[in-house]
């Protein structure tokens, strides 16, 4: 009984493109069958997610990269794997979970193929360009995303920080940055590298095109220094604006606590030393004149307090 494939496959006269959404143990054994491939990287193409890197083995390199993925749902970001296996005659592709930027790319390229009864690609490293380009782009506007973001949340942070949705959007857009951050990181080396080993395998494939891939992601990187940068100082700013209020509450609650607790005990007082019969409560002139004064006192208290600046 012959075995099942599960392998995507977009084949042209002299290569083909594989690829993976999701691997399994099955797509695994499939690649190993076929390809041969280290057993190492088979195991790094399964979950959990790896860091960065490149490697080269005896035929093709392996990489492991990791995007940002932005979930609408819950407006978070976190990070993707996608793995490459490049050979001169293959490419394959194997992303940790559906990521549209490649599963669509790849649906999109397998029709125009099938039309046109030819890849636009003259070898896997033209394509692998593309896809590596196609990724940096996708990187970017979810960035002006973040940056609208920082300034909404600038906007808001003064208006209403005590408000718990705004603390929690402080704190959205923080955890996306460094997942972010988290995601493009160690992409500048692992392209450099990229670029090094390449002529091995691809010698009439022009290193200008990857190093433009570095400076975008340098770029990239550099923008999100600065977006981590800018959320520390709000949230800094955020959490200083809620001591203070916290202090004026804090103060407020304690002048009205002795303002209570002295005409209290002025109350008593008066009516234990000065009026044991309690006649004070049923004549109207002594009842006035007792407010009167017990007024004056938390007058004077309140100009004291302010003096003060207190309050």
């Amino acid at each position: 009984m012959a075995k099942m494939n599960t392998l995507k496959e977009i084949k042209t006269a002299n290569w083909s493109w594989v690829h993976i959404n999701h691997p399994t143990e099955l797509e695994a054994k499939q690649l190993a069958r076929r390809f041969n491939f280290h057993e190492l990287d088979l195991k790094d193409v399964l979950p959990p997610i790896q860091r960065p890197k490149l490697v080269e083995r005896d035929g093709h390199l392996f990489m492991i990269l990791l995007y940002p993925s932005y979930d609408r749902g819950s407006r978070k970001i976190h990070p993707v794997e996608v793995d490459f296996f490049i050979g001169k005659d293959f490419l394959i592709t194997s992303t940790s979970e559906l990521f549209s930027p490649i599963a669509d790319f790849f649906n999109k390229h397998k029709k125009d193929t099938a039309i046109k009864n030819a890849s636009a690609f003259a070898s896997p490293i033209e394509l692998l360009y593309e896809i590596l380009k196609r990724l940096e782009h996708y990187c970017l506007p979810m960035s002006i995303h973040i940056s609208n973001d920082i300034d909404h949340a600038e906007n808001i942070v003064f208006a209403q920080t005590d408000k718990a949705e705004t603390i929690n959007e402080v704190l959205r857009i923080k955890t996306n940055i460094v997942n972010f951050r988290k995601a493009m990181n160690r992409h500048t080396r692992v392209i450099q590298h990229l670029s090094g080993k390449i002529e091995k395998f691809f010698p009439d494939f022009s290193h200008e095109l990857l190093k433009g891939l570095v400076e975008d992601t340098e770029d990239l990187w550099v923008m999100l220094e600065n977006y981590q940068d800018t959320i520390e100082a709000i949230q800094d700013s955020q959490l200083a604006l809620l001591n203070y209020r916290s202090n004026n509450i804090m103060e407020v609650f304690t002048i009205f606590t002795t303002i209570i607790f002295a005409s209290e005990l002025i109350i008593s007082l008066a009516l234990l030393a000065f009026d044991s019969s309690f006649s004070i409560l049923i004549d109207p002139l002594k009842f006035m004149s007792f407010s009167s004064i017990l007024l004056a006192v938390i007058l004077g208290m309140l100009v004291f307090f302010r003096r003060k600046q207190w309050m």
